[in-house]
């Protein structure tokens, strides 16, 4: 089966995004952010993160850096490119051990006039290798709806 005929729109939020339909999808809504969770039936994950106090990207995803380099003592990041909400992205990827399977984690943040968006995505090695390319694919549908409605009035 492939991942465009199992896709559900998520559109909340200010913010839209494609999902395969067989996974999970959790909401938690505190004050002004939110935070949107698509698991796998694994230990996979996809969170998109929708915060309104808007912190620079590199501070939003340094948190979490922090927050796994505490967790994990073998925690390592990389500098990667990507693009979240057809933005250039303040961009990492971790890798770190856990119940000694080696997992990766990649984060990206960008802000827009109405809110900072942060993706954060997570898998073990053997789930990354089946369920990756629906991670980045995620990824790179969000949307937010602020950007698209500056695109439609300059055309």
């Amino acid at each position: 089966m492939s991942i465009e005929s199992t896709l559900q729109p998520f559109h909340k939020h200010g913010v839209q995004f494609l999902y395969p339909d067989i996974w999970e999808l959790d909401e938690t809504v505190d004050g002004d952010n939110a935070v949107v969770t698509v698991s796998s039936d694994g230990t996979c994950f996809w969170s998109l993160h929708i915060l309104a106090d808007c912190p620079p990207p590199p501070q939003a995803v340094d948190s979490c850096i922090a927050a796994f380099k505490e967790e994990y003592e073998d925690a390592e990041e990389s500098v990667v490119e990507s693009r979240l909400a057809e933005m250039p992205a303040y961009a990492r990827d971790m890798e770190f051990s856990c119940y000694e399977l080696m997992n990766t984690a990649s984060l990206q943040s960008v802000r827009t006039t109405d809110f900072t968006l942060l993706v954060l995505w997570q898998g073990t090695d053997h789930e990354l290798t089946e369920y990756r390319h629906i991670l980045e694919f995620m990824t790179s549908s969000v949307r937010a709806d602020s950007l698209i409605d500056e695109e439609t009035n300059a055309t």
